[in-house]
């Protein structure tokens, strides 16, 4: 948790990041509502561009938190559907349920509209740990492969 907080405090303190010439670049930084993905459930992620082809997400949502880092083969460019892979982590709790983490290689792709509009879906491989609450003296755990995924819609800033 310590880490998460310093990185959201590294992100919106620094007075400048990137130079003028990388903050005109199509892949800016972006802010998103999310189902599934880095979010969890569902939820909103900050992807920061780090690059040409490399964008580092950061997510809150409903039930957990999460991150990833988003791996661009191609070029990012604007009013282009653009191929993406990377690894994306998220952790999960439900009081009285119990809580997990799950971390899935998305192969997906993002629309970077003109308009300053991101529009992404992905799925992939993931493997999940889910712990139950200690009701009842029991603390069963699972692990599983599955297919996982996420779909968004962000705003460039």
């Amino acid at each position: 948790m310590k880490i998460l907080f310093s990185l959201l405090m590294f992100i919106f303190l620094s007075p400048k990041l990137y130079s003028q010439k990388m903050e005109e670049k199509v892949g800016k930084n972006a802010f998103s509502l999310n189902i599934m993905g880095s979010a969890s459930l569902g939820g909103i992620t900050y992807d920061l561009n780090m690059g040409d082809r490399f964008h580092l997400e950061l997510g809150v949502g409903l039930i957990g938190i999460g991150a990833g880092l988003t791996y661009y083969p191609f070029k990012i460019k604007e009013s282009k559907s653009c191929l993406y892979t990377g690894i994306k982590l998220s952790s999960l709790a439900l009081v009285d349920v119990g809580g997990g983490t799950v971390a899935y290689i998305p192969l997906g792709v993002t629309y970077f509209s003109p308009y300053k509009i991101n529009i992404g879906f992905d799925i992939g491989p993931a493997k999940g740990k889910w712990k139950d609450s200690s009701f009842g003296n029991s603390n069963p755990q699972t692990r599983s492969f599955y297919i996982y995924g996420n779909m968004k819609i962000g705003f460039r800033i």
